[in-house]
C-alpha cells in the first residue's frame, strides 16, 4: 500500500487548488479542510485501534514493537513518495503510535476490569481520555519502555 494523492477537489468540489490561490483566505479554507480531514481520520484510527484490543490476549501483547518499527518504516517510506521528509513523518507517525498504543492498554485495562471480551464486543464503551505526553525521546523507544519489548 502507498499513500493515496490527494486532490482538493476530493476534499470540496469548489476548493481552490493551491497553484490557484487568489489570497490567504482560499490557503486558510483549504489548509483547515485538510486539518479536518486529518482529526477525522484520526478519530477513525482509535476506532480500529481499540477494536483490536478485543484480539490482544494479553496486555503485553499490545505494544507489538516490533508492527510499530515496520509501521515506522512503511510510513517513512510514504512520506519520500509524497515528496515530504521521512525525517519529520517517522517522529510524527512514532508520537501517533505511541499515544494509540497508551489509549489500547486503556482500554483493554477497561474491557478485562468487569466483563469478557465477548461481552465488550456487544457493549459500547467510551473511548478513554486523551493524554499528552511531550516527545522527549524517540517514540519506538518510549513504547518500549513504557510497554515493554514483547510482541
Amino acid at each position: 500500500m502507498s499513500p493515496a494523492v490527494v486532490a482538493p477537489e476530493d476534499l470540496a468540489p469548489d476548493l481552490v487548488p493551491p497553484e490557484a490561490v487568489a489570497g490567504l483566505g482560499d490557503v486558510r479554507r483549504g489548509i483547515d479542510m485538510i486539518d479536518a480531514r486529518i482529526v477525522g481520520l484520526l478519530g477513525l484510527r482509535l476506532r480500529y485501534v481499540l477494536a483490536a484490543a478485543d484480539f490482544k490476549p494479553d496486555i503485553a501483547s499490545i505494544p507489538a514493537p516490533e508492527r510499530v518499527r515496520q509501521m515506522l518504516d512503511e510510513r517513512a517510506a510514504w512520506a519520500a513518495e509524497a515528496g515530504l521528509a521521512p525525517d519529520f513523518i517517522g517522529p510524527l507517525f512514532g508520537q501517533v503510535a505511541e499515544w494509540f498504543i497508551r489509549q489500547q492498554v486503556a482500554h483493554w485495562r477497561a474491557c478485562r476490569a468487569g466483563q469478557s471480551a465477548a461481552d465488550h464486543r456487544r457493549s459500547s464503551a467510551p473511548a478513554p481520555s486523551p493524554s499528552a505526553r511531550p516527545p522527549s525521546e524517540p517514540a519506538l523507544d518510549r513504547v518500549e519502555r513504557v510497554h515493554g519489548a514483547g510482541d
